[in-house]
């Protein structure tokens, strides 16, 4: 049985981010799903091919949700 990929909406009723990862500057963040422009129905694994990284301007970006129950600027090595 396959399963379906999380969406922005499970995201946004879970209260959780967007993980994202520029494949061409390797900068990450963390966005808020209830700050992303998108429906809830957008599926997390191509909500990347929407966005641009606002370091490089790269639009090879991963998507995936939350990785870690803190932000990234929270976590210490």
């Amino acid at each position: 049985m396959e399963s379906k990929p999380v969406t922005i909406g499970t995201l946004r009723r879970e209260g959780k981010r967007l993980w994202v990862y520029c494949l061409d500057c390797c900068r990450e963040a963390e966005i808020p799903a209830s700050d992303l422009p998108f429906d809830d129905a957008q599926p997390v694994p191509t909500a990347g091919k929407r966005m641009k990284c606002s370091a490089c301007g790269g639009r090879r970006i991963d998507t995936r949700p939350q990785l870690y129950d803190k932000p990234i600027t929270d976590r210490t090595p």
